[in-house]
């Protein structure tokens, strides 16, 4: 079936984001950053680029200037522009990657601290889950937890949900994983954060949604990237 031109475009704007997701883990690697400055670096990202229309060069200059904002404003600082130049595939400017950050700065809500999955992960297994796990029981779900909350950066629709529920939904996910307990405890762990979380709506579907990034994930040949039928 032939795709329509907006749908190419959309494909083609999912597939630059798929890359520059995993770009800002491999700088944020590199320079030593903690891993959740990566969601922060693409909800910059995403919302300045929302029915923005772009190019693939545009899009990169676009994705430092989001990574650089991230790493100032959320890590250690410890990004500098000459550094990031070097980065760009496309001959980026500091001039440029300036300009872009100022109109982001001017035109995104900076208001609130912005929350990552991984934050709620940390949260909700330290307050209802912790006095119920043995330690390396605990750690064997929070190192799950956070794999499948770093592995929802790559998905819009995942990216465009609260932190809180997808930091729920890595948390569901990860208990059905645990090999180390059995279905009993894992219905039960796993109740105890539904109820927890409650309000924040169906998490269900966003469990599956990570059931899918995971089977992406597993197979090197492919991206992790999830098109609906809706996007073509």
């Amino acid at each position: 079936m032939r795709q329509s031109a907006d749908g190419m475009a959309f494909f083609s704007a999912w597939c630059w984001r798929e890359k520059v997701a995993q770009w800002c883990y491999d700088v944020i690697d590199h320079l030593g950053e903690k891993r959740q400055l990566a969601y922060v670096a693409m909800n910059i990202l995403d919302r300045f680029t929302n029915h923005r229309t772009t190019d693939e060069r545009r899009y990169e200059m676009e994705a430092m200037s989001a990574l650089f904002l991230a790493v100032r404003v959320a890590g250690t600082g410890n990004l500098s522009l000459p550094q990031l130049i070097t980065m760009s595939s496309e001959e980026i400017t500091a001039k440029e990657i300036i300009a872009t950050g100022k109109l982001m700065i001017s035109e995104l809500d900076w208001d609130h601290h912005l929350l990552t999955p991984a934050d709620f992960v940390h949260a909700l297994i330290g307050d209802n889950l912790s006095s119920r796990l043995t330690e390396t029981v605990k750690l064997s779900l929070l190192d799950s937890a956070l794999y499948l909350a770093e592995l929802s950066v790559f998905d819009f629709v995942l990216a465009s949900k609260r932190p809180s529920v997808v930091g729920a939904a890595a948390i569901l996910s990860a208990i059905h994983q645990l090999e180390a307990i059995g279905a009993e405890r894992k219905l039960e762990l796993a109740h105890r954060v539904q109820s927890a979380t409650a309000r924040f709506g169906d998490i269900a579907a966003l469990q599956n949604r990570l059931g899918l990034l995971v089977n992406e994930a597993s197979d090197s040949k492919s991206p992790h990237l999830i098109m609906d039928d809706d996007d073509i």
